[in-house]
């Protein structure tokens, strides 16, 4: 891996986030600006559900450790990191974006 695992954890979170963000509809009034807040957006809006909730919340977790911790991931915590990331993303892709 060129770039360190810790890295491509916290590129990867920015992806899921901006993903999520995208898939709130559009006719909200101000975007949420904290994860608890979108996250309750989604679940409103029917884009996720309890299940994809607790995994983006896993995740989070996750990310939060690594981002402060001086300790750096294994690679197999890494590759599992990115699987889970891209199996959320391509679930959002594959909803509706459907107008409030």
């Amino acid at each position: 891996m060129t770039d360190s695992t810790a890295t491509l954890i916290l590129q990867a979170w920015s992806r899921l986030e901006g993903a999520l963000r995208a898939a709130l509809p559009f006719c909200s009034v101000q975007p949420p600006t904290q994860p608890s807040e979108l996250l309750s957006a989604l679940r409103i809006n029917h884009r996720i559900g309890p299940e994809e909730e607790a995994r983006i919340l896993a995740l989070r977790e996750t990310r939060n450790r690594v981002a402060h911790s001086p300790d750096e991931p294994s690679d197999a915590e890494a590759h599992r990191f990115l699987e889970e990331v891209e199996a959320l993303i391509g679930g959002l892709e594959g909803g509706s974006t459907e107008a409030c």
